[in-house]
């Protein structure tokens, strides 16, 4: 069965512009690469279960028990979409971006969203 829901990202772009007014716009893009997985997270649009992730594939979990989904998102993050897969946990926390692609196009997102498996 595939979940798709959908999410605001509005806070998200709040932070980013937080961010730049604190600390420039170049400061803000290398804190913003360096917790890319956070940000691409908190500002999704869209997500669908891709499946379970077992947790000994994980670096982030110490027992082989953790409840781990595979999970496919859309995301507005810094005027940019982006359709990535990340490793979720049973509490909603990502832990890994498996990977990830940057567009100019909604479209063009969604359409690597949906193809994501």
């Amino acid at each position: 069965m595939t979940i798709i829901s959908a999410i605001g990202s509005a806070a998200c772009e709040a932070r980013v512009d937080a961010l730049q007014a604190e600390f420039g716009a170049v400061l803000a893009a290398r804190i913003i690469e360096f917790e890319e997985l956070d940000f691409l997270w908190d500002g999704r649009v869209l997500e669908r279960y891709l499946g379970q992730y077992f947790a000994q594939d994980c670096g982030h979990c110490d027992d082989g028990e953790a409840e781990l989904s595979r999970i496919a998102i859309l995301s507005f993050l810094d005027g940019d979409w982006h359709a990535a897969v990340c490793v979720v946990d049973g509490d909603g926390a990502a832990l890994a971006l498996l990977w990830q692609q940057g567009f100019e196009k909604r479209e063009d997102a969604q359409a690597a969203f949906e193809r994501a498996a």
